[in-house]
């Protein structure tokens, strides 16, 4: 391993390729969201949906580049005695996120040059909560960066990853590997990124990533992230990528628990691809790694594993808990009471999500768990109130309800669990996220 605490080309990137472009003049107009800074997502995976963050909270954001997730933290921590720290390696990067920071007025994030092996020596403190999204798996040792993390993680805290997968970049590493025979390891920075383009144009449609080539627009395209995703996607000195055991093994490399996934978390259950009523039958005697390896294989076009590790084995909010209340959110946030207003009972309600439409079985119990979806009503009121619209609705049948919504809901990122009337922090705007 290198004897300073970060690979000098990685650095020698970021600072003359920012990461991911940002103009800070943006901020007068969007609130770029952020998964990974999202509180109503880490209350519920990380704090049983009943964490105040307005009192001493403390983020830290790992290899935080051009500052989506700081930014985001920040914007609800607005105000608040909370504290958000923003560490990264490149001085170029950071210049950009306090730019953005300087153009909205939050005053409330430290800002810090190093990397995140200088953690356990930086004197920062522990923190509630470290989120360190795509870092680990440009490390020559990520077991390494993951102790560095945990050694400045509060005891009870929680830590967000987000690590490349294997299978749904394959055809990434089939160029890497292209670009590692047919480039001359002396050219600079900019001649590569020339030279990548003239390539990309020349290969046929046969090319493994050529044939998928419209699904990385958005990375390398002038219109998406330009030679900044292109050098960071096909150039970078250091990648590696995960399967899901790979993930079970980082995490106990540092004694850590998987939390559980995130992003598209219904895409990590096989029963969700799976129809035969046989392999249906085998896949539930699987353990859940096992079956989240699995599903993993399945879908073959995971890019990316966004998921929460804690150092214990359990931490998210459950439907046991009637102190907490359901909260719409994404899409349905403001179109929950809408369906619930539109529902009639017999009825099949088709929603738009990505590529796929939900299939919402009106009634008179979905009805009512519709237009209670406002954070703000109790599971126990909630239940109260449906065995008055519906009296003939027994307990059992209530609770058999709302678990189904939930558990058709909540995977795709539109259902969350927080503390009936206490977000926690200040409500992003979900209107102007980005």
């Amino acid at each position: 391993m290198s004897d300073l605490p970060y690979l000098p080309a990685v650095r020698e990137q970021y600072n003359a390729y920012p990461y991911p472009p940002r103009d800070p003049a943006d901020e007068r107009i969007r609130l770029r969201h952020a998964i990974s800074g999202d509180l109503l997502i880490i209350n519920h995976h990380c704090f049983g949906g009943a964490k105040d963050f307005r009192k001493g909270f403390r983020a830290l954001v790992a290899g935080g580049g051009t500052g989506d997730t700081a930014i985001f933290l920040a914007e609800q921590l607005r105000n608040c005695d909370s504290t958000v720290v923003y560490l990264d390696m490149s001085t170029t990067t950071r210049q950009v996120a306090e730019a953005r920071a300087e153009v909205r007025g939050l005053t409330n994030i430290t800002w810090i040059t190093a990397s995140i092996m200088e953690l356990p020596t930086l004197g920062v403190g522990k923190f509630d909560y470290i989120e360190c999204c795509g870092v680990l798996h440009h490390l020559e040792s990520p077991e390494a960066g993951l102790e560095a993390l945990k050694s400045v993680l509060k005891d009870d805290g929680a830590i967000f990853l987000m690590l490349y997968g294997k299978y749904g970049r394959q055809a990434v590493y089939d160029m890497q590997a292209l670009r590692g025979t047919y480039l001359p390891a002396e050219m600079d920075m900019a001649e590569k990124v020339r030279t990548t383009r003239k390539l990309l144009a020349s290969l046929p449609k046969t090319n493994n990533f050529i044939r998928d080539l419209a699904g990385w627009q958005s990375e390398i395209g002038t219109d998406g992230l330009g030679d900044a995703g292109l050098y960071d996607l096909l150039l970078h000195s250091q990648d590696r990528c995960f399967d899901v055991p790979g993930l079970y093994t980082l995490a106990k490399s540092a004694r850590l628990n998987l939390l559980s996934f995130v992003f598209e978390a219904h895409a990590y259950d096989p029963l969700n691809h799976i129809s035969d009523p046989s392999l249906r039958e085998y896949l539930v005697t699987l353990d859940l790694p096992q079956r989240q390896a699995l599903a993993e294989q399945f879908v073959g076009t995971m890019r990316r594993h966004d998921f929460f590790l804690t150092r214990q084995p359990s931490r998210g909010a459950t439907l046991r808990d009637d102190t907490l209340a359901l909260r719409s959110y994404g899409t349905l946030f403001a179109n929950a009471p809408k369906l619930a207003a539109d529902m009639v009972p017999g009825r099949v309600i088709y929603y738009p999500h990505g590529p796929v439409k939900l299939q919402i079985i009106a009634t008179p119990i979905t009805k009512e768990i519709y237009a209670h979806m406002d954070g703000k009503t109790p599971l126990r009121v909630l239940k109260q109130r449906i065995r008055r619209a519906v009296p003939d609705a027994t307990p059992a049948a209530i609770n058999e309800e709302i678990a189904r919504v939930y558990e058709q809901l909540h995977p795709r990122g539109l259902l969350y669990l927080v503390r009936a009337g206490d977000y926690g922090a200040k409500v992003p705007d979900v209107s102007r996220l980005l």
